[in-house]
């Protein structure tokens, strides 16, 4: 019995060393599938981990201001030097020499030496240009959002044209006597402030001595 299974391994030795070599490569095999996978995981911990670290905190946005813009609207004097003969009344009326009675005025009367330059009080375009042989020759310039000013006894400067960009204090034209209403009060500009549709007092918008 044992001459025979000596026999058998010594017929077969070949065979048993084959599997036996299958048998260690198998082994090296997964040992080195099991190793890999080992690596991987730990290179994708350390990957996340670094990601995580590198990562630059969102910094936060600041909150839109949405206040309006407040623009303060400041008129300078349409004549240099001139003396106010005339206040601007609202619920009264005033003696008008020249017509011999009392009248509104909702405006402000500069005198001044005749020949004197008229100028814009404050940025707009010229809206109208009217002459009338009673009254005299008007200017309205409009500063947008329903304010306007308006210049009356006055001589025109020649290139002056309706539809005309100013800026604040570009020449509009000359002090004159040309309202026949007030002639007797002399050489003046009469002056107007429109706001919306409203004659108001120039004295919320003018910057005068007084202020």
């Amino acid at each position: 019995m044992k001459a025979k299974v000596l026999s058998f391994l010594k017929n077969n030795a070949y065979y048993f060393a084959f599997i036996a070599c299958l048998a260690v490569l198998a082994g090296i095999t997964v040992a080195l599938v099991t190793a890999g996978n080992n690596n991987s995981l730990q290179t994708g911990g350390n990957q996340i981990e670094q990601e995580g670290e590198n990562q630059t905190p969102e910094t936060p946005s600041e909150p839109e201001d949405n206040t309006p813009t407040v623009t303060v609207i400041e008129f300078i004097m349409p004549v240099q030097g001139a003396t106010v003969i005339k206040d601007y009344v609202s619920a009264s009326v005033v003696y008008n020499q020249t017509l011999g009675l009392y009248t509104g005025h909702k405006a402000i009367d500069f005198a001044s030496a005749e020949g004197a330059s008229v100028v814009c009080v404050y940025d707009g375009i010229v809206e109208s240009i009217t002459v009338s042989k009673v009254e005299g020759t008007t200017v309205t310039v409009n500063h947008g959002n329903g304010l306007k000013t308006v210049y009356n006894s006055l001589e025109v400067r020649e290139d002056l044209l309706e539809g005309m960009t100013l800026s604040k204090g570009d020449v509009i034209g000359e002090v004159s006597t040309n309202n026949k209403t007030e002639y007797l009060d002399g050489a003046h500009l009469h002056f107007e402030v429109i706001e919306n549709g409203e004659k108001i007092d120039p004295e919320k918008y003018l910057i005068t001595e007084s202020k």
